[in-house]
């Protein structure tokens, strides 16, 4: 059947999702996952942080066993430990690189942000020669 469902959906969503909703958690436990957050956060790029922000929102972060660690690209040397990460964080501070998606801050921030302000310009438009008005007058 190539058609597509005519009816809306039968069951919305009355909250939004909250991950761990239904495990009981002590305090212990919520800074040890604030703990591991800061550290996942830490020497990456925009995108990459926002990657990582998301992943915790959605309970989808999945950190390294203890004692387990990555290879990194760069030094081909097992001392990558946070997960989601390709480069060790000296190879990231001595090649100026993301060690999460091996691209230059700057250029890992400037390439993904071009298509949001194309997309923001057509709705910011008015807004933007509204001020260009204004400074004309002046």
């Amino acid at each position: 059947m190539s058609g597509g469902r005519s009816r809306s959906q039968k069951h919305q969503n009355r909250v939004p999702f909250v991950a761990k909703r239904d495990i009981k958690r002590n305090e212990g436990d919520r800074e040890r996952e604030l703990g591991l957050r800061n550290l996942a956060l830490q020497n990456v790029c925009k995108r990459c942080q926002q990657k990582i922000v998301w992943r915790f929102q959605m309970g989808k972060y999945k950190a390294k066993k203890p004692g387990t660690r990555g290879r990194c690209n760069k030094c081909e040397q097992k001392s990558v430990r946070m997960a989601y990460r390709s480069l060790c964080d000296a190879c990231g501070k001595a090649h100026d690189l993301c060690p999460g998606c091996q691209h230059p801050p700057s250029e890992a921030n400037a390439s993904r942000d071009v298509p949001e302000a194309c997309a923001s310009s057509g709705s910011d438009s008015d807004a933007e020669s509204e001020p260009a008005s204004d400074g004309e007058e002046s």
